[in-house]
Protein backbone atom coordinates (compact mmCIF):
# COMPACT_ATOMS: atom_id res chain seq x y z
CA UNK A 1 0.00 0.00 0.00
CA UNK A 2 0.94 3.50 -1.02
CA UNK A 3 1.59 5.92 1.44
CA UNK A 4 -1.04 8.11 -0.24
CA UNK A 5 -3.49 5.54 0.33
CA UNK A 6 -2.60 4.80 3.82
CA UNK A 7 -5.72 6.18 6.23
CA UNK A 8 -4.94 8.54 8.91
CA UNK A 9 -3.08 7.50 12.67
CA UNK A 10 -6.21 7.10 14.49
CA UNK A 11 -5.63 10.32 16.92
CA UNK A 12 -5.92 12.57 14.05
CA UNK A 13 -8.95 11.16 13.14
CA UNK A 14 -10.44 11.24 16.47
CA UNK A 15 -9.72 14.92 16.08
CA UNK A 16 -10.94 16.09 12.94
CA UNK A 17 -14.16 13.84 13.63
CA UNK A 18 -14.38 15.75 16.37
CA UNK A 19 -14.12 19.17 15.80
CA UNK A 20 -17.35 19.52 14.08
CA UNK A 21 -19.45 18.52 17.55
CA UNK A 22 -16.98 19.63 19.67
CA UNK A 23 -18.71 22.41 22.37
CA UNK A 24 -17.38 25.92 22.51
CA UNK A 25 -15.90 27.68 25.49
CA UNK A 26 -17.69 31.02 25.03
CA UNK A 27 -15.86 34.59 26.42
CA UNK A 28 -17.09 37.46 25.81
CA UNK A 29 -16.45 41.37 26.04
CA UNK A 30 -18.70 42.85 28.82
CA UNK A 31 -21.37 44.44 26.51
CA UNK A 32 -21.29 40.48 24.97
CA UNK A 33 -22.15 38.66 28.17
CA UNK A 34 -25.67 38.45 28.08
CA UNK A 35 -25.57 37.43 24.61
CA UNK A 36 -22.56 34.87 25.50
CA UNK A 37 -25.50 33.93 28.85
CA UNK A 38 -28.23 33.82 26.27
CA UNK A 39 -26.49 31.02 23.77
CA UNK A 40 -25.54 29.03 26.56
CA UNK A 41 -28.92 29.15 27.54
CA UNK A 42 -30.41 28.21 24.21
CA UNK A 43 -27.87 25.30 23.70
CA UNK A 44 -26.27 24.29 26.75
CA UNK A 45 -24.95 21.05 25.35
CA UNK A 46 -23.05 23.23 22.82
CA UNK A 47 -21.55 26.47 24.36
CA UNK A 48 -20.22 27.14 27.95
CA UNK A 49 -19.95 30.49 29.25
CA UNK A 50 -16.69 31.26 30.63
CA UNK A 51 -16.66 34.84 32.53
CA UNK A 52 -14.03 37.37 32.56
CA UNK A 53 -13.75 40.06 35.21
CA UNK A 54 -12.69 43.34 33.24
CA UNK A 55 -11.65 45.81 36.00
CA UNK A 56 -8.59 48.96 35.87
CA UNK A 57 -6.30 49.12 38.40
CA UNK A 58 -7.05 52.21 40.59
CA UNK A 59 -3.08 54.05 40.31
CA UNK A 60 -2.61 53.61 36.60
CA UNK A 61 -6.14 53.07 35.06
CA UNK A 62 -4.63 50.35 33.37
CA UNK A 63 -6.55 46.80 32.48
CA UNK A 64 -6.46 44.15 35.30
CA UNK A 65 -8.92 41.04 33.50
CA UNK A 66 -9.39 37.84 34.77
CA UNK A 67 -10.13 35.05 32.63
CA UNK A 68 -12.14 32.13 34.35
CA UNK A 69 -11.56 28.31 33.02
CA UNK A 70 -8.32 28.04 34.00
CA UNK A 71 -8.68 27.29 38.01
CA UNK A 72 -9.34 24.49 39.69
CA UNK A 73 -9.15 22.89 36.23
CA UNK A 74 -7.94 24.06 32.84
CA UNK A 75 -11.05 23.94 30.67
CA UNK A 76 -9.27 26.26 28.24
CA UNK A 77 -6.15 24.57 27.25
CA UNK A 78 -7.06 22.10 24.33
CA UNK A 79 -10.80 23.76 23.55
CA UNK A 80 -12.40 25.51 21.36
CA UNK A 81 -12.97 29.12 22.11
CA UNK A 82 -15.20 31.36 20.62
CA UNK A 83 -14.64 35.26 22.05
CA UNK A 84 -17.36 37.52 21.26
CA UNK A 85 -15.94 40.66 20.59
CA UNK A 86 -17.21 44.75 20.86
CA UNK A 87 -14.81 46.73 19.46
CA UNK A 88 -17.08 50.18 20.31
CA UNK A 89 -13.99 52.03 21.50
CA UNK A 90 -10.39 52.35 21.50
CA UNK A 91 -10.37 51.18 24.69
CA UNK A 92 -12.33 48.26 24.68
CA UNK A 93 -10.28 46.89 21.45
CA UNK A 94 -6.76 47.52 23.45
CA UNK A 95 -8.69 45.86 26.33
CA UNK A 96 -9.71 42.76 24.22
CA UNK A 97 -6.72 42.32 22.58
CA UNK A 98 -4.74 41.50 25.60
CA UNK A 99 -7.25 38.75 26.11
CA UNK A 100 -7.06 37.40 22.29
CA UNK A 101 -3.48 37.27 22.51
CA UNK A 102 -3.20 35.54 26.21
CA UNK A 103 -6.04 33.04 24.64
CA UNK A 104 -3.73 32.23 21.68
CA UNK A 105 -0.67 31.52 24.23
CA UNK A 106 -2.91 29.17 26.35
CA UNK A 107 -2.72 25.89 23.73
CA UNK A 108 -6.24 26.09 22.53
CA UNK A 109 -7.07 23.99 19.64
CA UNK A 110 -9.72 26.92 17.67
CA UNK A 111 -10.53 30.18 17.86
CA UNK A 112 -13.14 31.84 16.40
CA UNK A 113 -13.70 35.57 16.81
CA UNK A 114 -17.05 36.98 16.83
CA UNK A 115 -16.71 40.38 15.32
CA UNK A 116 -20.85 41.87 14.38
CA UNK A 117 -20.00 45.07 14.19
CA UNK A 118 -16.82 46.92 13.08
CA UNK A 119 -17.08 50.62 14.01
CA UNK A 120 -13.51 51.06 11.82
CA UNK A 121 -15.55 49.60 8.48
CA UNK A 122 -15.97 53.14 7.09
CA UNK A 123 -12.26 54.02 7.41
CA UNK A 124 -11.56 51.43 4.71
CA UNK A 125 -9.44 53.81 2.83
CA UNK A 126 -8.30 57.16 2.73
CA UNK A 127 -8.75 60.01 0.78
CA UNK A 128 -5.61 62.55 1.47
CA UNK A 129 -2.06 61.86 2.49
CA UNK A 130 -1.58 61.35 6.34
CA UNK A 131 -4.94 60.29 7.24
CA UNK A 132 -5.13 56.67 8.77
CA UNK A 133 -7.20 53.93 7.44
CA UNK A 134 -7.96 52.62 10.86
CA UNK A 135 -10.15 49.59 9.39
CA UNK A 136 -6.88 48.26 8.24
CA UNK A 137 -4.72 48.64 11.29
CA UNK A 138 -7.27 46.91 13.37
CA UNK A 139 -7.10 44.00 10.72
CA UNK A 140 -3.28 43.85 10.51
CA UNK A 141 -3.18 43.55 14.66
CA UNK A 142 -5.74 40.68 14.12
CA UNK A 143 -3.52 39.12 11.62
CA UNK A 144 -0.58 39.09 14.14
CA UNK A 145 -2.30 37.57 16.53
CA UNK A 146 0.04 35.15 18.09
CA UNK A 147 -0.25 31.68 16.07
CA UNK A 148 -2.26 28.50 17.39
CA UNK A 149 -1.61 26.26 15.04
CA UNK A 150 -4.16 26.89 11.92
CA UNK A 151 -5.41 30.47 11.24
CA UNK A 152 -8.09 32.32 13.82
CA UNK A 153 -11.53 32.74 12.05
CA UNK A 154 -13.18 36.40 12.39
CA UNK A 155 -16.79 36.08 11.56
CA UNK A 156 -18.04 39.54 10.28
CA UNK A 157 -21.88 40.33 9.19
CA UNK A 158 -22.78 42.86 6.20
CA UNK A 159 -19.00 44.33 6.44
CA UNK A 160 -19.10 48.11 5.27
CA UNK A 161 -16.85 46.83 2.03
CA UNK A 162 -16.64 43.22 1.13
CA UNK A 163 -13.03 43.42 -0.06
CA UNK A 164 -12.23 44.38 3.77
CA UNK A 165 -12.11 40.44 4.15
CA UNK A 166 -8.72 40.70 2.62
CA UNK A 167 -7.01 42.95 5.15
CA UNK A 168 -6.91 39.80 7.35
CA UNK A 169 -4.28 37.40 6.68
CA UNK A 170 -2.09 35.30 8.13
CA UNK A 171 -2.90 33.93 11.96
CA UNK A 172 -6.61 35.45 11.36
CA UNK A 173 -9.00 35.30 8.62
CA UNK A 174 -12.27 36.43 7.60
CA UNK A 175 -15.15 34.63 7.55
CA UNK A 176 -18.45 36.58 5.35
CA UNK A 177 -21.97 36.58 6.54
CA UNK A 178 -24.97 37.91 6.47
CA UNK A 179 -27.68 39.40 8.26
CA UNK A 180 -30.30 39.93 5.41
CA UNK A 181 -32.50 36.48 6.16
CA UNK A 182 -33.68 38.58 9.43
CA UNK A 183 -35.48 41.25 7.74
CA UNK A 184 -36.47 38.66 4.77
CA UNK A 185 -38.70 36.94 7.33
CA UNK A 186 -39.98 40.59 8.94
CA UNK A 187 -41.06 41.70 5.65
CA UNK A 188 -42.23 39.06 3.33
CA UNK A 189 -46.64 38.39 2.49
CA UNK A 190 -47.16 36.37 5.77
CA UNK A 191 -45.24 38.74 8.02
CA UNK A 192 -46.36 41.02 10.24
CA UNK A 193 -45.03 43.98 8.10
CA UNK A 194 -44.75 43.26 4.13
CA UNK A 195 -43.22 44.61 1.95
CA UNK A 196 -43.68 45.04 -1.93
CA UNK A 197 -40.66 47.06 -2.80
CA UNK A 198 -37.39 47.26 -1.66
CA UNK A 199 -34.92 50.82 -2.04
CA UNK A 200 -31.50 51.34 -1.49
CA UNK A 201 -29.83 54.61 -0.87
CA UNK A 202 -27.12 54.43 -3.58
CA UNK A 203 -25.58 52.31 -6.07
CA UNK A 204 -22.82 50.66 -3.68
CA UNK A 205 -26.05 48.86 -1.81
CA UNK A 206 -28.06 47.96 -4.82
CA UNK A 207 -25.11 45.81 -5.64
CA UNK A 208 -24.43 44.46 -2.29
CA UNK A 209 -28.01 43.63 -1.41
CA UNK A 210 -29.98 43.59 -4.79
CA UNK A 211 -29.64 39.73 -5.48
CA UNK A 212 -30.64 39.02 -2.35
CA UNK A 213 -34.37 40.50 -2.68
CA UNK A 214 -34.90 39.45 -6.68
CA UNK A 215 -38.73 38.35 -5.44
CA UNK A 216 -39.21 42.30 -4.92
CA UNK A 217 -39.20 45.38 -7.03
CA UNK A 218 -36.49 46.89 -6.45
CA UNK A 219 -35.49 51.10 -6.29
CA UNK A 220 -32.39 52.73 -6.61
CA UNK A 221 -32.09 56.23 -5.28
CA UNK A 222 -28.75 58.35 -6.01
CA UNK A 223 -27.49 61.66 -4.96
CA UNK A 224 -27.76 64.47 -8.27
CA UNK A 225 -26.33 67.56 -8.11
CA UNK A 226 -28.98 70.94 -8.05
CA UNK A 227 -27.60 74.04 -8.17
CA UNK A 228 -25.30 74.31 -5.24
CA UNK A 229 -26.59 71.11 -3.37
CA UNK A 230 -27.14 67.73 -3.91
CA UNK A 231 -30.37 65.81 -3.60
CA UNK A 232 -31.38 62.47 -3.21
CA UNK A 233 -33.65 61.16 -6.45
CA UNK A 234 -35.10 57.94 -7.95
CA UNK A 235 -33.20 57.08 -10.27
CA UNK A 236 -34.30 53.28 -11.04
CA UNK A 237 -37.53 51.44 -10.25
CA UNK A 238 -41.17 52.32 -9.15
CA UNK A 239 -42.81 52.89 -5.95
CA UNK A 240 -46.04 54.16 -6.82
CA UNK A 241 -48.33 53.03 -3.95
CA UNK A 242 -46.07 50.37 -2.26
CA UNK A 243 -45.00 49.90 0.76
CA UNK A 244 -41.08 50.37 0.45
CA UNK A 245 -38.12 48.89 2.67
CA UNK A 246 -34.88 51.02 2.42
CA UNK A 247 -32.15 48.57 3.03
CA UNK A 248 -28.39 49.53 3.79
CA UNK A 249 -25.33 48.11 5.80
CA UNK A 250 -25.06 51.30 8.24
CA UNK A 251 -26.69 53.89 10.14
CA UNK A 252 -25.22 56.39 11.63
CA UNK A 253 -26.51 60.06 11.76
CA UNK A 254 -29.72 58.68 9.01
CA UNK A 255 -29.45 61.39 6.15
CA UNK A 256 -29.39 59.69 3.76
CA UNK A 257 -32.23 57.76 4.95
CA UNK A 258 -34.22 60.07 5.41
CA UNK A 259 -33.41 62.26 1.89
CA UNK A 260 -34.28 58.91 0.41
CA UNK A 261 -37.77 58.42 2.24
CA UNK A 262 -38.91 61.95 1.54
CA UNK A 263 -37.46 61.12 -2.28
CA UNK A 264 -39.65 57.91 -2.73
CA UNK A 265 -43.47 59.35 -0.55
CA UNK A 266 -42.78 62.07 -3.20
CA UNK A 267 -43.16 59.64 -5.78
CA UNK A 268 -45.86 58.50 -3.95
CA UNK A 269 -44.93 55.44 -2.10
CA UNK A 270 -47.61 54.44 0.39
CA UNK A 271 -45.86 54.14 3.09
CA UNK A 272 -41.33 53.53 4.08
CA UNK A 273 -39.72 51.29 6.24
CA UNK A 274 -35.95 50.83 6.56
CA UNK A 275 -33.14 47.93 7.50
CA UNK A 276 -29.63 48.59 8.64
CA UNK A 277 -27.62 45.73 9.73
CA UNK A 278 -26.09 48.15 12.23
CA UNK A 279 -26.85 50.73 14.12
CA UNK A 280 -24.17 53.61 15.32
CA UNK A 281 -26.90 56.47 15.97
CA UNK A 282 -24.31 58.79 17.63
CA UNK A 283 -25.47 60.68 20.28
CA UNK A 284 -29.12 61.13 20.55
CA UNK A 285 -29.80 60.93 16.51
CA UNK A 286 -32.33 58.10 16.64
CA UNK A 287 -34.33 60.73 18.83
CA UNK A 288 -35.19 62.29 15.27
CA UNK A 289 -36.53 59.58 13.95
CA UNK A 290 -39.60 58.76 16.50
CA UNK A 291 -42.46 60.71 16.41
CA UNK A 292 -42.04 64.47 16.67
CA UNK A 293 -38.82 64.22 15.34
CA UNK A 294 -37.68 65.85 12.01
CA UNK A 295 -36.84 62.59 10.54
CA UNK A 296 -40.30 61.06 11.66
CA UNK A 297 -40.66 59.66 7.97
CA UNK A 298 -40.55 55.53 8.51
CA UNK A 299 -43.35 53.72 9.47
CA UNK A 300 -40.74 51.20 10.80
CA UNK A 301 -37.17 51.56 11.23
CA UNK A 302 -35.20 47.97 11.81
CA UNK A 303 -31.80 47.48 12.96
CA UNK A 304 -30.00 44.31 14.93
CA UNK A 305 -28.01 43.90 18.13
CA UNK A 306 -25.14 43.90 16.73
CA UNK A 307 -23.66 47.19 18.35
CA UNK A 308 -24.59 46.27 21.64
CA UNK A 309 -23.72 49.96 23.24
CA UNK A 310 -26.46 51.79 20.82
CA UNK A 311 -29.01 48.87 21.06
CA UNK A 312 -29.34 49.46 24.27
CA UNK A 313 -29.66 53.16 24.03
CA UNK A 314 -32.90 52.61 21.79
CA UNK A 315 -34.10 49.30 23.85
CA UNK A 316 -34.29 52.08 26.93
CA UNK A 317 -36.09 54.67 24.73
CA UNK A 318 -37.82 53.91 21.27
CA UNK A 319 -38.38 49.91 21.45
CA UNK A 320 -41.86 49.77 24.01
CA UNK A 321 -45.56 50.44 22.74
CA UNK A 322 -45.47 51.37 19.36
CA UNK A 323 -42.19 52.39 18.87
CA UNK A 324 -40.92 53.22 15.65
CA UNK A 325 -37.56 50.95 16.21
CA UNK A 326 -37.14 46.88 15.87
CA UNK A 327 -34.40 45.24 16.97
CA UNK A 328 -33.98 41.90 15.17
CA UNK A 329 -31.46 39.47 17.03
CA UNK A 330 -28.49 37.74 15.13
CA UNK A 331 -28.05 35.03 17.40
CA UNK A 332 -29.93 32.44 15.64
CA UNK A 333 -27.98 33.05 12.24
CA UNK A 334 -24.89 32.98 14.35
CA UNK A 335 -25.29 30.03 15.85
CA UNK A 336 -26.00 28.45 11.96
CA UNK A 337 -23.03 30.38 10.69
CA UNK A 338 -20.64 28.42 13.13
Amino acid sequence: MSNSTLPPPPSLRSFTSSMGTAPYNVLAFKTMEPFAKRLQKTQPGKFCHIPITWEKFEDSKMDHIVVGGFSPVNRIRRSRVLFLADFHSNDAIMSQLHVLVMLCESFIEDLIILVQYLPVATMERIVKEGEVATANTVSRILSQLPPIGRPARVMFYDLHTLQQRFYLHTNALASMHTAIPLIKAEIKPSGPWPVQTVAFPDEGAQKRFGKMFAEYDLVVCGKKRVGKSRTVVIQDGDCKGKHVLIVDDIVKTGGTLAACAKALVAAGAAAVSAYCTHAAFPKNSADRFCPGGDRAIFRRFYVTNSNPTCVARINAKHTSGDGVFRILDLMPLVTADL
